[in-house]
């Protein structure tokens, strides 16, 4: 790694005998690896310790799931007044998530 000091701006860069190598591929016939998909309480604990673990060093940052949609919500806050200052995503982003959960579910009862 090369590590600069130009004018007070400090750039990284990593050298090619650095990298990571590419993983090898699949034995033929065999089907790719399917990701994992986390159990809504699992994600929900993971949000609940990232919260705890950031909170000495940032207090006006807030992890935490969305309980209809289940995307994970960051929220900064003011820490004197507790007012929001931001949230992503959006509380209109969840609430259009929210629809177009619906309107698949009413598309798929319509079809079965």
């Amino acid at each position: 790694m090369i590590i600069s000091n130009n004018n007070g701006v400090v750039t990284t860069r990593v050298l090619p005998s650095e990298r990571p190598s590419p993983p090898p591929p699949a034995p033929a016939g065999t089907a790719p690896a399917q990701a994992k998909v986390a159990a809504p309480e699992q994600v929900e604990q993971a949000a609940q310790l990232i919260s705890k673990a950031i909170q000495p060093l940032s207090r006006n940052l807030r992890f935490s799931v969305d309980g209809t949609t289940g995307k994970t919500v960051v929220r900064v806050e003011d820490t004197e007044t507790g007012n929001l200052i931001r949230q992503i995503p959006s509380q209109e982003a969840l609430d259009i998530a929210r629809v177009l959960d619906r309107m698949q579910g009413l598309l798929l009862n319509g079809k079965a």
